[in-house]
């Protein structure tokens, strides 16, 4: 029986404690299952995880990662941990102070991991979203290794911090690829910019410019010749896939909106990337001119997209209206159909039965299930398994997933595919997909604790 896997992590602010917690979800093509997980809980609302290769032939771990606070709730620095997920037992202690890059600045904000196999097994890439006091983020690399009976995990010397161009900016640095070409390999990253001015929890504050993508090499993680960086993808962006030679970029074109009447981006796109970094568009949202009904269902941001194998893309479009409630639909196309930056609904089918209602929800990721011919749906509040029929079976809520069923208000935090489903992501490598995340809930920093609350209890309160 096939089986399809993904690793996810909660918080609960209404527990008491509060805490976290980390569990494994399966589906053989229907209903997903709670399989595995942390026995015990995380004493941290903000836990991410992510599968990766370990190094030394130890095989496959997991990557805790905890972010921390400080009594203002300013982030300080992470707390990382390794796991084997084969019996749980911790295998890297958590550190009790910061992994510092070579300028002293700490590691603050994972926000994706990827991890080569074979003999770059142990080598984790990832994106640390921003720095201390709203810096530029940057991409990193962590060692895992084992010296005698003992594993270990270090922060490599080198690192690539993000330099905004837009005037005012700072570049929020939010995925990398390892990706293999005629036998040399590189690490493709991608950043967000914008600038802020005022309030961090008011949309119309924030100005998006182009986001960034850059070419490294993957020992010294500095640019390679042709490499960039190059600001030529829509505001925005927050994923960055391989597939079949190429990248897809996902991007939001600017802003997360919460209005009523419904407003977009007209800038929110899928992209195309070669590997020499040129950009095509694909798919576009309606327009300024688009105004007729039958363009209803573009009217919409762009939020996610999986690839299959096979070439199946499932995308999710979809906006907030005043009341944080979501409105959109899943769709399914050819990947080889999207060309030519044009609407959504002139190259892709809305799968019916999906999405029919709003959704009170704030973490939206599509994520390949090829062993099922599949895609996972993690849709706002729900996770569930999708095909190009609909849902198979039923989807699985935050309370049951995690546990805690009536205690408090639990949600799902973060979700990337569990091993060994992602070792065909670009070959060698995993590569973890977290889907669009809330901006306050990637990262606090900047946001008084009263905004902070404020947003948790529009949320907590549906």
């Amino acid at each position: 029986m096939s089986l399809s896997t993904v690793v996810s992590t909660f918080y609960n602010f209404g527990a008491s404690p509060a805490a976290g917690r980390l569990k494994l979800i399966s589906s053989s093509g229907s209903t997903p299952t709670v399989t595995g997980g942390l026995p015990n809980d995380i004493p941290n609302t903000d836990p991410i995880a992510f599968y990766f290769n370990g190094g030394s032939g130890t095989g496959i771990r997991i990557l805790l990662v905890e972010r921390n606070y400080d009594k203002n709730y300013k982030q300080t620095f992470c707390t990382l941990s390794v796991y084997d997920p084969s019996s749980w037992t911790k295998t890297v202690n958590e550190n009790l102070s910061a992994y510092e890059y070579s300028d002293g600045a700490p590691l603050l904000n994972i926000y994706n991991i990827n991890s080569p196999g074979g003999t770059d097994a142990g080598t984790l890439y990832g994106a640390d979203y921003t720095g201390t006091d709203n810096d530029n983020g940057r991409i990193f690399k962590l060692i895992h290794g084992k010296t005698g009976s003992t594993e270990t995990l270090t922060l490599d010397s080198h690192d690539y911090q993000f330099v905004p161009t837009g005037s005012g900016a700072t570049a929020h640095s939010v995925d990398s690829v390892f990706n293999t070409e005629s036998g040399t390999d590189y690490v493709y990253a991608a950043a967000q910019q914008y600038s802020l001015s005022g309030s961090p929890s008011n949309p119309a504050n924030y100005t998006y410019y182009n986001s960034i993508i850059v070419k490294l090499d993957p020992g010294t993680l500095t640019p390679v010749s042709g490499g960039g960086p190059s600001a030529s993808l829509a505001p925005n962006v927050f994923d960055l896939q391989y597939y079949g030679g190429s990248f897809y970029v996902t991007a939001l074109g600017g802003a997360q909106w919460n209005q009523t009447p419904i407003k977009w981006n007209y800038t929110s796109r899928i992209q195309k990337v070669t590997t020499g970094l040129t950009v095509t568009d694909l798919v576009r949202p309606a327009d300024s001119t688009e105004t007729k009904a039958k363009y209803d269902n573009d009217k919409f941001d762009i939020r996610s997209l999986a690839i299959l194998e096979d070439g199946t893309a499932y995308i999710i479009n979809g906006s907030y209206d005043s009341n944080f409630a979501f409105k959109g639909h899943l769709w399914h196309a050819n990947i080889a159909d999207l060309t030519g930056d044009d609407l959504l609904s002139h190259t892709a089918q809305i799968i019916s039965g999906v999405l029919t209602s709003t959704v009170n929800g704030y973490l939206w990721a599509l994520l390949p299930a090829d062993e099922l011919s599949k895609v996972w749906g993690m849709l706002g509040d729900t996770l569930g398994v999708y095909d190009t029929s609909g849902i198979s079976g039923s989807a699985i809520d935050a309370a049951t997933a995690s546990g805690w069923g009536t205690i408090g208000s639990a949600a799902f935090n973060a979700i990337s595919l569990a091993m060994p489903t992602v070792t065909r992501r670009g070959r060698r490598t995993i590569k973890s997909v977290r889907g669009f995340v809330h901006p306050v809930l990637v990262s606090r920093a900047g946001m008084s604790q009263d905004e902070y609350d404020d947003f948790m209890s529009s949320y907590a309160g549906k």
